[in-house]
């Protein structure tokens, strides 16, 4: 069990609209707005690269945070475990008889997400005329380290199925970091995903090479200088345990356990 009792150890580096900003230029894309300002009542996307309309959303809420989803997966859960005084929530041992509900109210924050993103496209789109471009998002999880890569991405693209028709690809973007009270390790996943195109994105892997690079350098940079305040004052958090209590029974996520190196 992790309830990070000790200090963090690091400053993990947060994926910011300023970092996507210098990998867009890197990449050649161009701002939005640099290109049009919008009608009044017309949404837009953030970049404007070749063939492609991608909007940013990023991720900053522990989506089971929230005291009404809470309560709809205190029901459910406890009706499928009705004698349980503690209950474990871990995405990946959801009942199967609860599971549709379950991952309806985790991916609320992503349905919006994904909702928003869409209209910004497909105004976008509209205003430039450029139909025929594809529509990306590009998706970036921070704060809801209740689910892993693969959890995050599976939901983005049941989402994007589901709540959209202007919607090519969705390119991913988390960062887990994980402290045990020795060690600790942070890693980067982004990866593109095919919405309604069989073939890739012709864009995918230069952008997500150049995600790990500006990241591995901004890793470089952090333990280079980590006393610099400059790199605490919008760190990532480690994940943790996610805890609530509902009519006398715990609803429990525990953070996966990182080995202790000097006992291996």
């Amino acid at each position: 069990m992790n309830g990070l009792t000790s200090l963090l150890m690091f400053p993990i580096p947060r994926i910011t609209e300023s970092f996507v900003d210098g990998i867009a230029h890197d990449l050649g894309w161009q701002r939005y707005l640099d290109a049009h300002i919008p009608r009044d009542g017309r949404l837009n996307a953030d970049y404007l690269a070749n063939g492609a309309i991608v909007e940013l959303k990023i991720i900053e809420e522990e989506g089971i945070d929230k005291k009404d989803r809470q309560e709809k997966l205190a029901k459910l859960f406890s009706l499928s475990q009705p004698n349980s005084s503690d209950i474990d929530i871990t995405f990946e041992n959801i009942p199967a008889s609860i599971s549709r509900e379950v991952q309806k109210i985790i991916s609320m924050p992503i349905q919006g997400a994904v909702k928003k993103a869409a209209r910004q496209i497909h105004h976008s789109a509209e205003d430039l005329e450029r139909l025929t471009d594809n529509g990306v998002l590009l998706i970036v999880n921070n704060g809801y380290s209740y689910l892993n890569a693969d959890n995050f991405e599976r939901l983005v693209v049941q989402r994007c199925l589901n709540d959209s028709n202007r919607i090519n690809y969705a390119f991913c973007v988390t960062v887990d970091y994980h402290q045990g009270d020795f060690d600790a390790y942070a890693f980067l996943t982004a990866r593109c995903h095919s919405i309604r195109d069989e073939e890739p994105w012709d864009a995918e892997k230069a952008l997500a090479d150049r995600f790990q690079e500006r990241f591995s350098d901004a890793m470089t940079k952090m333990m280079r200088d980590q006393m610099n305040p400059e790199f605490w004052q919008n760190n990532l958090p480690p994940v943790t345990d996610i805890r609530f209590e509902r009519d006398g029974v715990q609803y429990v996520r525990e953070a996966p356990v990182v080995p202790d190196s000097r006992f291996s």
